[in-house]
This record gives C-alpha cells, structure tokens and sequence, in this order.
C-alpha cells in the first residue's frame, strides 16, 4: 500500500477543515465497557482521536440523550453511581448515556455534535434539556434540538479556514415520540422547511458556507432512498454547501450534485457508524469524511477534495469495544474493501494521504 498526497495544493497531506463521523451508538455492550473502567468511554475513541483531531472543525452525531439520571418514565430518579445500569442508563431501544460523554467527545477532537436524530427524544423533553446542557458545559454546540421554552434558532456557527460556517442538523423521525414542544427539528413537513432555513442562512450576512446534516434514509440499506435524493437537491438549490447525511447504519455513497446555480455540492449520504456494537461487517465499518473549504470561479465559498478514512469497529479483551482506523487493523482489510466499494477511490490513510 502506497499513499499520495491528499492537500489542497497536491502537495502535502494537508490538514482538512472539516471532518464529520457518523453514528455514535452506545449500545448496553459498550456502556457495560465503559462501567468497568475508570477512563469510561475514553478507550473507545482513543484510537480514532489523532483522525477527528487532524481538522479544525469536527462534527458527528450523537444518536441518543446524554441526561444525568432520567429514567424511562423521562423524570429524575437517584443517581446509580455508574455509567450503566439499565435504568438511568440504557441501550436500544431507548438510549440514554452518561453525560460524561459529551467532554470524551470534546477531547478526541469533536467541534460540533448533530442531536436531531430518531432517538432525540428517548428521554422526552426534559432529556433533550439536559443533554443540551451536557455538551454545553463540555463546550460543544449542538444543532438540531433546542430547549424547552428556547427560541427556534436550529443552526450552530462555528470560523472554519478563515470563514463562518453554519450547520443545520434535521432528522426524519423521532421514532414516534412526541415532539410537542417542537424541540427537534424535522427534515420533511417541517414549518419553516429545511430549504427554506438553507435559504435564509446562505443569504445572511457574514455566514459563508451551509452545511445540511440530514438524519435519513432507510436502516441497513447501501442506498439512498429517493426522498433522501429530493431533499438532497432541494438542499444544494437551496444554497447548501455540502449535505453529510447519518442514520443508515451503514455507508451510502458520496456524490456531487449540480445546484440550480451551477455550484458543485459533496452529497455524503451515510457515513455509517462510527461505533455500536453492531457487527455486520456493513455496520462495523464507517468514514470519517474530510473536505477543505475553496472558492469556485464565480468566488463562492464551495466544499472541495472529498476524501475519506474507513474506520472500523472491534472489541478487545482489554479496552473493550472501540473505534480505529481500518487500515490499523489486522482484521481491518475488509473494513477498507467494504468502503471503498461504496464510497469510490478517495480513500485515505491514518496519515490523512490518499492510499493508492
């Protein structure tokens, strides 16, 4: 195995600006791990840290609340003194996790996190409140739910590569749960639409770039489905940036569309999972996708050199169940196959170059 320079310019590994993971799902196996140990959850991630780290900015999604002692009749009950104890803290399927997951996120690198997804609301509305509140005093953003009583404002900014880049995280469902006090944010039937607050961003002052994250699609299935196809498009006509899709559990493949403008947009419809402990091959394997921000030639701010890391999913006798690059791996080599069958060729290393 060979690499090639993945920079910009072709003429060093550059480090991204923007890197999105996908599925963080904690399931009662990886709650059970990180019970067990004093670091928590920290070893899980410890071997894919150095790939999220490697952007300036790194957005993934947290599927499920982080909220500190809610049971599943969504109020407060005493506190069981452990990461797991299938009360407080539960796997599928009805997640809630610890909340000291939201600073492990902070420290292996993670800049944004996506909280609209189908099991936003595993914990009602009081489990959205305190999970915003988890990773706000873990110092990350989230976008895609707000708080009870809050104003809807659905977006997060973050200063990438010398611009302001805002994300908009949706999700299709939240598994039937109500959603009374309108704390998450619906991609489809939603008031004002998901177009319509592309829209909105991309035409604000000082906001350069958009970026759509869309809970989505089917489970399972290594294609998008044609409503995830209409909304993608929608969204690129709308003045999106890029569209990093989540949900599948599974990767879909990552396109470029055409917007009505003539501008070229990255269309990732699922990276997968980046950990849970499901074991299908498919489901073991995720990407971190990594893309730079550039200038077309009308000077728009456009998302270019997509590439992506393959990752994989193992448990160990020590660490317990844990991320890490596939090509790390001695078992990794379908993990990277299995990708670069669905994502195309633009695979890269844990030195960020392309591997040839």
């Amino acid at each position: 195995m060979s690499c090639t320079p993945a920079g910009p310019s072709g003429g060093s590994c550059a480090r991204p600006d923007l890197a999105f993971a996908g599925d963080v799902l904690l399931h009662s196996l990886i709650q059970t791990d990180a019970a067990g140990r004093p670091e928590g959850f920290a070893p899980a991630f410890a071997p894919i840290t150095a790939a999220l780290s490697r952007a300036e900015v790194t957005v993934l999604n947290l599927e499920g609340p982080a909220a500190r002692n809610i049971g599943l009749g969504n109020s407060e009950i005493a506190d069981p003194g452990t990461l797991y104890d299938n009360r407080a803290y539960t796997g599928f399927p009805r997640f809630n996790y610890h909340p000291s997951i939201a600073g492990v996120l902070r420290n292996v690198g993670v800049d944004v996190v996506q909280t609209a997804n189908n099991h936003a609301l595993d914990r009602g509305g009081l489990g959205v409140d305190l999970t915003l509140q988890a990773l706000a005093e873990a110092g990350l953003p989230a976008t895609g739910t707000i708080q009870r009583g809050s104003e809807p404002v659905w977006h997060v900014t973050r200063s990438v590569a010398g611009r302001t880049v805002a994300f908009v995280a949706c999700t299709y469902s939240t598994n039937g749960l109500t959603n009374g006090r309108s704390q998450v944010l619906n991609c489809y039937g939603n008031r004002p639409s998901i177009p319509f607050l592309i829209q909105t961003l991309s035409a604000t002052q000082g906001i350069d770039a958009v970026f759509l994250l869309p809970h989505w699609g089917a489970e399972y299935s290594a294609r998008p489905t044609a409503r995830q196809r209409r909304l993608a498009q929608a969204a690129a006509d709308a003045g999106a940036t890029a569209v990093v899709g989540a949900h599948p559990h599974v990767l879909q493949p990552i396109e470029t569309l055409t917007s009505r403008d003539g501008r070229q947009v990255p269309v990732a419809y699922s990276l997968g999972n980046l950990i849970s402990s499901q074991w299908a091959l498919p489901r073991r394997t995720g990407a971190i996708l990594y893309l730079d921000l550039a200038q077309d030639e009308a000077g728009r701010t456009i998302a270019a050199n997509a590439r992506y890391l393959p990752t994989r999913v193992e448990r160990f006798a020590q660490s317990g169940v844990a991320v890490s690059p596939a090509a790390l791996l001695p078992a990794g080599g379908p993990s990277l196959a299995h990708a670069r069958a669905v994502l195309g060729p633009r695979a890269v290393g844990p030195d960020g170059c392309l591997i040839d």
